[in-house]
């Protein structure tokens, strides 16, 4: 069987990350649309070919598609919105035009609402991004930015962006990263002299400080945690989500999600479950087993965890519970299972003089206090 270039198709690792946009930008604007935010833009600064030699729908249709859903399961209402498109250079497709040309001819034939704005750009990323970050910069109170940063390959890719990008606190980041290419070479890159590592080192230092400040790296996983880990303190943020996307021969690659709302946070931990049920955390191409839920538990420590957080401030609130459950990738719903399973040990106290006979995890209308007996 031919293996399928992709640069003309839509592999399945592409395919996956593209769902994922669209299911969160489908939550994304109905929690807005009852708001009161009143405008949102959207930039896609790599946007590719917009529909592939496969039929493979791209970020731009997905993006185009998922409003037009929004807007008719909607009453026929959606909030203002402006797109910005992007992409460089000549299509592997149809080599006569331009990426972005192709991009625009399809998405003109998806109906849009008066009030969807689109536009089309073929601006290098490193001048693109400037752009971005001044305009962002410039958000009202009533208005939220979601930046989709999907690169071929990570040479153009900055922290320092990315923190640009979210020290407004009204923009959302996905970025889209191949951690198979990058893993490969970090140990390799400590060496200067190593030619081919100039770009992962770049990376490296600017968020480490100095690439030496990260220790050894294990493998693609532990490359991801430690990344993730390194972003929440560079970018002073508590909200640094991931999901895995995993190719054949073991190939990783990783979407970040970087936000500064915590309600936003939890929309895109729901998209990841209703993308992989059984996970939540990543998505195996030519593999229906998934790990399930207590596996990913167990892997990531986080039962431990929640049990260290509890015995760590003596008791602790149902909200403060929520909130790590977040904090850590996970929704209230899979803290309360950790809880259950030791619930015999714990102690619910109602501090809102109505009875306490479960967790509230998540539920903003009760207030009680957790702690072990």
């Amino acid at each position: 069987m031919t293996k399928k270039d992709a640069k003309t198709n839509l592999l399945e690792h592409s395919d996956a990350k593209v769902k994922l946009l669209g299911k969160y930008l489908s939550i994304y604007l109905n929690v807005l649309s009852r708001s009161p935010i009143e405008k949102v833009y959207l930039f896609d600064l790599f946007c590719g070919e917009g529909k592939y030699s496969d039929n493979g729908n791209g970020s731009p249709i997905v993006i185009l598609e998922t409003i037009k859903n929004h807007f008719f399961f909607n009453n026929k209402t959606c909030i203002d919105i402006d797109i910005l498109f992007n992409d460089v250079g000549q299509s592997e497709i149809e080599p006569d035009l331009l990426k972005i040309d192709r991009v625009k001819s399809f998405a003109d034939k998806i109906f849009k609402p008066e009030n969807v704005n689109t536009h089309y750009t073929k601006i290098d990323f490193n001048d693109l991004v400037k752009k971005v970050i001044k305009r962002t910069t410039q958000l009202k109170t009533n208005e939220r930015a979601l930046i989709f940063i999907d690169p071929w390959g990570y040479k153009e890719i900055n922290p320092t962006d990315i923190k640009s990008l979210i020290e407004n606190k009204k923009s959302e980041v996905l970025l889209f990263l191949p951690i198979y290419f990058m893993s490969r070479f970090v140990e390799k890159s400590r060496d200067e002299e190593f030619k081919g590592g100039r770009a992962i080192r770049n990376f490296i230092a600017t968020l480490f400080g100095d690439i030496n400040e990260l220790e050894k790296v294990k493998g693609q996983r532990d490359f991801i945690i430690k990344i993730q880990e390194q972003f929440k303190k560079f970018l002073n943020l508590k909200y640094v989500d991931t999901f895995k996307i995993e190719r054949e021969n073991n190939n990783l690659f990783c979407i970040f999600f970087f936000t500064n709302n915590k309600r936003g946070f939890e929309k895109m931990i729901q998209a990841k479950w209703a993308l992989d049920k059984k996970k939540g955390a990543e998505f195996k191409i030519g593999d229906e087993v998934t790990l399930n839920l207590f596996d990913e538990i167990k892997i990531s420590n986080y039962d431990q965890k929640v049990v260290d957080f509890i015995k760590k401030h003596n008791q602790v609130t149902n909200t403060e519970l929520t909130d790590f459950g977040y904090e850590n990738n996970f929704l209230p719903t899979h803290t309360k299972k950790i809880l259950d399973q030791i619930k015999e040990q714990l102690v619910i106290i109602s501090n809102d003089d109505k009875p306490a006979r479960s967790f509230y995890l998540g539920d903003e209308k009760r207030n009680v206090t957790i702690k072990f007996a």
